[in-house]
């Protein structure tokens, strides 16, 4: 940002993790100082967040979009549970604990989904009956999202800034990371006897329509881009005719 501070045009700066935000700045800076005149971020509370500590500069919300390749298998899930976390040791704890707690349930197995391409990130979650999500630190979080699109359960441990989307009945969510393997352990045991709460399916099935619709976020990004686009011009404009009078 430093490098860019000079020049002559309008910055705009698209903001999707807020634990980021500082790795680019020195002490004492803002956006605003370096000429950064806009923020795009996904969520409103992300943005409630980001507005209390960048201050003089507006902001705007486009949440993602969950592609078309997230899709429910027409099979039954097999017993798999897969895990998505930010932090790789995260993920790999969690797995060893599991097994060494509970060793009767070594026949599900957990795979972890980290360095898959998107189409194969879509067809390992399709194989699934449970998602795990560990990450503290999120923004927004497009992972328990694509669980529900692909008719899969979604659990985790709910974010420092709780994402707009999580509700009580679309998920499985924890306050306490220490007793994740336990919870594991109970859906586990309550999908095997065919128990689990079709409400949760249905619930995840309505929430993830709200972030489906790729025509919607298209727009938006047009809408947003094209008043930049006017603001900037009419700004030239008044600059140009200054100068000549």
């Amino acid at each position: 940002m430093e490098q860019i501070k000079n020049l002559p045009c309008g910055k705009i700066v698209l903001a999707q993790a807020y634990d980021h935000i500082l790795e680019t700045l020195t002490p004492g800076n803002s956006w605003g100082q370096l000429g950064f005149y806009k923020c795009i971020t996904t969520s409103e509370s992300q943005r409630e967040s980001l507005e209390k500590i960048m201050k003089k500069i507006s902001y705007s919300v486009i949440p993602p979009v969950i592609s078309e390749s997230f899709k429910k298998q027409e099979l039954p899930a097999k017993p798999i549970i897969v895990v998505h976390s930010r932090e790789q040791r995260d993920g790999i704890n969690l797995i060893k604990q599991f097994y060494l707690k509970y060793p009767q349930y070594r026949f599900f197995t957990f795979r972890d989904l980290r360095g898959l391409s998107q189409e194969e990130f879509s067809r390992a979650l399709q194989d699934a009956f449970l998602g795990v999500w560990i990450d503290p630190t999120s923004g927004f979080g497009t992972f328990p999202l694509e669980c529900m699109k692909s008719g899969v359960i979604p659990m985790g441990r709910i974010p420092n800034l709780k994402p707009d989307w999580m509700k009580d009945n679309n998920g499985i969510w924890i306050d306490n990371p220490n007793i994740m393997v336990d919870v594991i352990a109970d859906i586990i045991q309550t999908w095997l006897e065919d128990n689990l709460v079709q409400e949760i399916y249905k619930e995840g099935e309505e929430t993830v329509a709200e972030y489906s619709d790729q025509s919607k976020f298209d727009s938006q990004v047009l809408e947003l881009f094209s008043d930049f686009m006017n603001k900037r011009k009419s700004a030239f404009e008044a600059q140009l005719t200054s100068e000549t009078n």
